[in-house]
């Protein structure tokens, strides 16, 4: 029996930027969702860039390309990867900020 608040302290957050127009967008957002529900401690985000409030946080984090999937821990930016990236490697990058 695992207190709960641990595990809220210890879960990433994956923000995915994405557009309707944008060809990788709905691959990154497929397996964002995937992995987040094969592995614990990831809470999913996505950012739909077709709106103001989704622009304001890209403009908020910089993006500059889409998809862009960005790991928070917290408040703290721990890593980001642009463009779309294989299913294996975003797997890896999340496993080892869960850790």
């Amino acid at each position: 029996m695992g207190d709960s608040s641990v595990h809220q302290e210890e879960s990433i957050i994956l923000n995915v930027f994405t557009h309707p127009a944008c060809n990788g967008c709905g691959a990154a957002v497929e397996m964002s969702w995937e992995l987040s529900q094969e592995l614990n401690g990831i809470q999913l985000k996505t950012v739909k860039l077709e709106n103001s409030e989704g622009l304001k946080k890209a403009q908020d984090f910089k993006i500059k390309t889409i998809p862009t999937l960005v790991i928070l821990k917290g408040e703290e930016e721990c890593e980001r990867l642009v463009g779309l990236p294989k299913k294996e490697k975003l797997e890896e990058t999340l496993k080892r900020h869960l850790n």
